[in-house]
């Protein structure tokens, strides 16, 4: 992993000044990567690189990295195919100097262009720069595990991997865009290709974004080189039996998994207890020659806290366990250094423990295996399983629907929200009732009520719904719409940032897109159980071949802290100071809603909707005041 910038401006014109103006954003860009950094000038144009030495650890693999005609790339993840690329490159006549998959990635790009994007096999954010041709060349993998920001100005364009970069050079967006706060508010996260600053824009996942420039002018042009609708909807008919999809279904993961091990520096295992995680670092044991490092963050509270399965898990796998623990009383320890990783306002609850994870992680192994992406193809979301009971609703006749609506007043508010908007709506609306967690209650607090509150929130859905219009099962749908949305804006960005603020860097077998593919084509049946509604049917039975049932078959409970506990403990002072600064209207563009009733006691239960609202809240209020006195990292 890396940290990456760039700016093109006809006011770059003095090499000493325009790097000293560039150094604030290299220190912001640091802890991405602290083995290295590096300036390159040219009249115009000035591009910068933080290394993090994964893969040839030499300095020919440094970047900038310039190919003979002029070009220049800054690039920031791992192209794990990028051998078998390397030799039909050699075919074709290149020669290399370094033994890395960035200088595969730059020659790629001049022999192929942009159609070499769809072969890469990995994840990616770059920025190629032609200052010959006075273009340039941003991209982002296909499910966006590596992030890229850019800003257009009246005097030029800049980029860089996060707004912290960004941010820290002059003149960049400070102003918060009220749309990003409302997505916010209701999502926990600003997706893509929104910021929270208005003029700052992040690069969608599968796409890239072409630059050309002449006399101060910019002309921008954005294309998807991958989409899912590339990947048909499953068909029922033609399909292997039960034991040939098995058969087929590890190949793909010990495939995804044994790319995943290409490093020149050591590499370790999240291992959390759960299916997903369990089932990736029995693959990596199994293809490793030492016993595997295993890392596990466990809560002083037996609701939540899953190491002791993962202990066992990695007792019967033989890794070399390390079993860290987060109490009320390390909380606040983590609280500041949360608000240092993470650009954004960021509501994630587990990006607390991820972030304090890491952190311990990372003087053990500079790579971290993690099980993400099992979930979104496999159905194993609860909110998967309530896509497949409220879908029912779509059976009554419209004409009944709305009287039914009508009758849902005794439920409890999120689910009087979420019953009405199925009783209703469209699929794009039902979803976007389902996923922001909106309620009667606590819409309130946003500025924009009645239809008018939806309105970004559908329209967010709807932009990625047109990829799914073939999808007919709604089960398939939602976990497309996952793979587009909350993975890439939320679990990805809360991976990201907590790997990247302390050098950790994080990888995901069961992303790899032609598994993910292949996932995606299986029938409903294999991947969900609607009768007995057990997720991961795959999944289960490659992970039985290799533990006993008993070390993982459980209800899923997630990496979820216990959060009604620290709301009131170690975290009630900054939840009393949100509410304050709420009310104060420090908060612009949120507002306390007139009827606060309910938020007194909206932090006394696990998984309470209102508990939801209230911890965006605290971390909106947190963010921006650290965001104030700490905008740059380093």
């Amino acid at each position: 992993m890396c940290g990456i910038f760039g700016w093109i401006s006809p006011l770059l014109t003095d090499e000493q000044a325009a790097k000293r103006t560039a150094i604030p954003a290299l220190k912001a860009l640091h802890p991405r990567g602290p083995d290295q950094s590096r300036l390159e000038f040219g009249s115009g144009w000035l591009i910068g690189h933080t290394r993090l030495a994964i893969i040839d650890l030499t300095d020919q693999a440094s970047q900038p990295m310039k190919d003979g005609l002029g070009a220049w790339l800054v690039f920031n993840g791992e192209i794990y195919n990028f051998k078998e690329l390397r030799q039909e490159l050699i075919s074709e006549g290149f020669k290399f100097r370094s033994a890395s998959d960035s200088e595969v990635l730059l020659q790629a790009l001049r022999q192929w262009g942009v159609s070499c994007l769809g072969r890469l096999r990995g994840m990616f954010a770059f920025g190629w720069l032609d200052t010959t041709g006075q273009e340039l060349i941003l991209a982002r993998d296909r499910y966006g595990v590596k992030p890229l920001a850019y800003e257009v100005q009246k005097d030029g364009f800049r980029f860089a991997s996060d707004l912290f970069g960004l941010r820290s050079l002059p003149g960049a967006g400070s102003e918060i865009d009220s749309e990003s706060a409302y997505l916010y508010m209701g999502l926990g996260y600003v997706p893509a290709p929104y910021s929270i600053f208005k003029g700052i824009r992040k690069v969608r996942p599968g796409h890239y974004l072409r630059v050309k420039w002449a006399e101060g002018t910019f002309d921008l042009r954005e294309k998807p080189y991958w989409s899912i609708s590339e990947i048909p909807p499953a068909d029922e008919l033609a399909v292997d039996t039960t034991k040939d999809l098995l058969h087929d279904y590890e190949q793909l993961v010990e495939e995804a998994v044994r790319y995943r091990l290409i490093s020149d520096v050591p590499v370790g295992s999240l291992l959390s207890g759960g299916i997903d995680s369990a089932l990736v670092t029995a693959v990596c044991q199994e293809q490793s020659g030492t016993r595997v490092p295993t890392f596990t963050m466990g809560f002083n509270d037996a609701r939540v806290d899953e190491a002791p399965f993962a202990r066992r898990v990695a007792e019967r796998l033989g890794t070399q366990h390390t079993e860290f623990r987060i109490g009320e009383e390390d909380v606040l320890n983590v609280w500041d250094r949360l608000w240092t990783a993470y650009d954004e306002p960021f509501a994630d609850s587990s990006a607390l423990p991820m972030v304090a994870l890491c952190r311990l992680v990372a003087p053990h192994v500079k790579v971290g295996l993690s099980g993400d992406g099992g979930d979104e193809t496999f159905c194993g979301y609860p909110w998967h399983r309530a896509v497949d009971r409220l879908n029912g609703l779509m059976a009554i006749p419209s004409f009944l629907r709305r009287p039914i609506a009508a009758m849902t007043g005794a439920l409890a508010p999120s689910l009087r929200y979420k019953a009405s908007a199925f009783a209703q709506g469209d699929r794009v609306g039902q979803w976007s009732a389902l996923r922001t967690g909106l309620s009667n209650g606590t819409s309130a607090l946003l500025p924009v009520q009645g239809a008018g509150m939806r309105a970004p929130f559908r329209d967010y859905f709807h932009e990625w719904s047109q990829d799914l219009a073939s999808v007919t099962d709604p089960l398939d749908w939602a976990c497309r719409i996952d793979l587009l949305t909350y993975l890439p804006d939320d679990l990805m960005v809360k991976a990201d940032r907590a790997g990247m603020s302390v050098g950790l860097e994080l990888r995901e077998p069961l992303l790899d897109h032609q598994l993910t593919a292949w996932n995606l084509q299986l029938p409903i049946k294999y991947r969900y159980d609607r009768s007995t509604r057990q997720a991961k049917i795959l999944p289960r039975a490659a992970l039985q071949r290799r533990l006993s049932k008993t070390l993982f078959e459980r209800p899923k409970q997630g990496f979820t802290p216990p959060l009604d506990h620290w709301l009131k403990g170690p975290l009630l002072p900054h939840v009393t100071d949100a509410l304050d600064r709420l009310g104060r209207g420090d908060l612009v563009p949120l507002s306390l809603p007139s009827d606060c009733r309910d938020w007194p006691e909206c932090g006394s239960r696990l998984n309470d909707p209102y508990q939801q609202f209230l911890w965006r809240i605290v971390c909106f209020s947190e963010w921006k005041k650290h965001h104030a006195s700490i905008p740059v990292r380093g």
